[in-house]
């Protein structure tokens, strides 16, 4: 069976919408005079610390760990006020029963930081899938998703050019690509698939309902 490298938001949980209010908040806290509130497509896929230096250049680094935090707060008390929306992608828990059944090596690379990591395994108990000691996250030593990937296919002991690779951002996709990745599936509404497929994946589905486990076959 190939590797899987899993992200999570926008893939596992679809969030982007959580995200987008508390960015859009952090965003009007550092321009008090502005109502406009950059797309959607600046604030997915980098890492916190390089979308607040993006909007704060000025802001020194410790600083902008803190203007992490609170962002990041922000979004776990946003999803908390939409308990209807606090569920897995649709096929996705039975994706993940799927390979943990037939011992399909998989694992979690996602650009949350560890207190988010722990709210989905709060929440979502993903622990009856995932070993949270292995998730590849956001700890501050990785400078872009591509090194996320390239360290959680180390940790699954295999070569990134095995592995299927699932994400959502096209920032993550492109790294995917360059990084030679053996498949990509995007996952996303209809609209995005060609600028999914030209960022790089292989295949594009709008859920995991649509995820083919034949790619999962060697």
């Amino acid at each position: 069976m190939k590797p899987v490298l899993l992200d999570f938001n926008g893939t596992l949980f679809s969030d982007t919408c959580f995200h987008m209010e508390a960015w859009s908040e952090i965003y009007r806290e550092l321009h008090e005079n502005t109502n406009e509130v950059p797309d959607s497509s600046f604030f997915c896929g980098p890492r916190n610390d390089d979308i607040i230096h993006a909007i704060a250049p000025d802001m020194p680094r410790a600083e902008r760990e803190q203007c992490s935090v609170h962002k990041e707060a922000l979004y776990r008390s946003i999803c908390r006020k939409n308990p209807d929306k606090l569920h897995l992608t649709k096929g996705a828990e039975e994706l993940l029963q799927y390979m943990k059944e037939h011992d399909c090596p998989y694992i979690l690379a996602s650009a949350s930081i560890k207190a988010n990591i722990d709210f989905y395994f709060e929440t979502f108990h993903l622990e009856r899938w995932l070993n949270k000691e292995t998730c590849v996250y956001d700890d501050g030593t990785y400078d872009n998703k591509g090194e996320m990937h390239l360290e959680a296919a180390r940790r699954l002991g295999a070569d990134i050019s095995e592995c299927i690779v699932v994400e959502d951002s096209l920032n993550a996709i492109k790294h995917a690509r360059n990084n030679k990745a053996g498949m990509i599936v995007a996952i996303g509404s209809e609209n995005t698939y060609p600028d999914l497929i030209r960022a790089g994946a292989d295949h594009c589905i709008k859920d995991f309902t649509e995820f083919d486990y034949e790619w999962l076959r060697n």
